[in-house]
């Protein structure tokens, strides 16, 4: 039987930091990645600058123009206002293909001492104590890692049975080579589609957009007519032409988009760092940034899991809640919903130290429970200003469900409108 300090499932973004936080403080670390070559596929590509940060203390640059370096956003709001400009307030984000970045970690990976990677080699078992077994051999570790993402074989032996995540859309994946963007350096929000759009430099000559697909999502006959008549209005006029070529080509990569809690960080000798752990909307694109701070904090903690698990589910909680609350109000159509986004984009229109404090807690550069709850403080004071709400107890109480569900346990997941849930008994009893 082998004996490691560290097996680590996976060598992604999440497994390969791991490996390389442990080797760096003397461990045998031992890598399983199932596939032969780093996937070409929909998933990571934008590390905010905390994420970014993370690299650096670990020694990696990402040199090449691969990588773009990013400022922030553009909101284009569709509401007849001049897009809405979000700097980060410190530090610059990187967009890259997610493989691109994959292979600079690998290669990162096969020149440091102690760490040995296995690539077409996969874990079949796992228990607490640390033993596991491979489909080449058994193993026991001082620590398994589970960094194998939303679908985590650790996580599924840890836990046999547990729910699904839930589902929240779809995500249909274009590139447009030869497109530039209405502000490069950027990453760019279109609204006015069934959903928003997500829009950013992934390579020099190369434009990556990410649409979001409502439930329920248009079968494959209608999906090209439903995307290009449904999203081709929200996007800036130079895009639209790469848009339909892109459609016509048939370039179309797929994407679930579900949400998971940050509440289970493994057991006994059994952690998960990443996806593993937990998981939100694309839209916030704070997955990668949250994995390599995992991985970071749980190098460090070790062998206490206890330690991890509690400072990175502290840490990680305001991030969590942002990228939920912003998924609802880009998304949602309820009138809490829409209230809160005419309050958050007129509130950092016209004081940009609130929209200095949300960027701060969208790149993670700011982690602190009482920075999201003041910003969300003062965008609900702002909301309450709306004269929609003048003598609207119906509108007041939806607004106050909507911020109970922000803080509760129910954080992320589809949520029925209040108004709706009343009239459920009835409906039910109908037969509808």
């Amino acid at each position: 039987m082998r004996t490691v300090d560290v097996l680590v499932a996976g060598a992604g973004p999440a497994g390969c930091m791991t490996a390389l936080a442990f080797a760096r403080r003397g461990a045998t670390v031992l890598v399983l990645e199932p596939r032969p070559a780093p996937a070409r596929q929909l998933a990571g590509e934008w590390l905010h600058p905390a994420g970014v940060g993370a690299l650096h203390r670990m020694g990696i640059r990402c040199p090449g123009r691969e990588f773009t370096a990013n400022l922030g956003f553009r909101l284009h709001a569709a509401d007849g206002n001049p897009p809405l400009h979000c700097p980060y307030p410190g530090g610059t984000a990187l967009s890259m293909h997610h493989h691109t970045l994959t292979a600079v970690l690998l290669d990162t990976l096969r020149g440091t001492p102690g760490i040995t990677l296995r690539q077409s080699e996969r874990l079949t078992a796992v228990t607490t104590d640390g033993r596991a077994r491979t489909t080449r051999e058994e193993i026991r570790a001082g620590l398994v890692v589970g960094a194998d993402g939303r679908a985590s074989t650790v996580r599924r032996l840890l836990r046999p049975g547990e729910a699904a995540s839930a589902p929240l859309s779809r995500i249909a994946g274009l590139l447009l080579p030869g497109a530039r963007l209405p502000r490069d350096g950027y990453g760019h929000v279109f609204l006015g589609g069934p959903g928003p759009v997500l829009a950013y430099r992934v390579a020099p000559d190369t434009v990556r957009l990410c649409l979001d697909i409502p439930f329920p999502c248009p079968g494959p006959a209608e999906v090209h007519g439903y995307l290009r008549h449904g999203y081709a209005a929200a996007l800036p006029g130079p895009l639209r032409p790469h848009f339909f070529e892109a459609l016509a080509a048939g370039r179309l990569q797929w994407a679930a988009a579900r949400f998971r809690r940050r509440s289970f960080y493994g057991r006994g000798r059994c952690a998960l760092v990443g996806d593993a752990v937990g998981h939100g909307h694309p839209l916030a694109a704070q997955g990668m940034t949250l994995a390599l701070l995992d991985a970071e904090c749980l190098a460090r903690r070790a062998p206490d899991l206890a330690a991890y698990a509690a400072e990175r589910t502290a840490r990680s909680w305001s991030a969590e809640r942002l990228g939920a609350a912003l998924h609802r109000t880009l998304t949602a159509h309820d009138p809490a919903s829409l209230l809160l986004r005419r309050a958050a984009l007129g509130l950092w229109r016209h004081d940009p130290r609130q929209r200095d404090l949300a960027l701060g807690l969208l790149g993670v550069l700011d982690d602190r429970r009482s920075a999201f709850c003041g910003a969300l403080a003062r965008v609900t004071a702002h909301a309450l200003t709306d004269p929609s709400l003048a003598g609207t107890g119906t509108r007041l109480a939806d607004l106050a469900d909507w911020l109970l569900w922000l803080t509760g346990p129910a954080v992320g997941t589809p949520r029925t409108p209040r108004a709706l849930r009343r009239r459920l008994p009835a409906l039910a009893v109908m037969g509808l």
